[in-house]
C-alpha cells in the first residue's frame, strides 16, 4: 500500500507541475502574439537630402532605435545609440546608403 500512495503522490506532482508550466507558456504565447510585430526597414534614401534632429532614443526587445522628427525610428548598433544624444542632427550615416 505504501508504494501505490508514494506513486500517486509523485504522479499528482509531476502533473501539478506540469500543469503550471502549460498555463505559464501559454501565458507568455498570448503575451507574445498581442505585441506589434517589429518591421526593420532598409534605408534607401539616395538621391534625397535628410535634414532634422534625434528627438528620441529607445530600446525595445534589445534592439537599439533613434527617432528623427519627421522621418520615424532607424534601428542603430549600440555604439551609434551610445554616441548619438538627443537633440543632434541626424547623422550621415541615416541618411542612406547613396551617400
Amino acid at each position: 500500500m505504501r508504494k501505490g500512495k508514494m506513486l500517486i503522490i509523485v504522479l499528482s506532482t509531476v502533473l501539478v507541475t506540469l500543469l503550471l508550466e502549460v498555463h505559464s507558456l501559454r501565458s507568455t504565447i498570448k503575451d507574445l502574439k498581442s505585441r506589434d510585430p517589429i518591421i526593420i526597414y532598409q534605408v534607401d534614401n539616395a538621391g534625397t537630402e535628410m535634414i532634422g534632429k534625434v528627438t528620441a532614443k529607445d530600446v525595445i526587445d534589445g534592439h537599439y532605435y533613434v527617432e528623427v522628427g519627421p522621418y520615424g525610428k532607424f534601428l542603430v548598433t549600440k555604439e551609434q545609440y551610445d554616441e548619438i544624444e538627443i537633440g543632434d542632427e541626424m547623422p550621415e550615416y541615416l541618411k542612406g546608403r547613396g551617400s
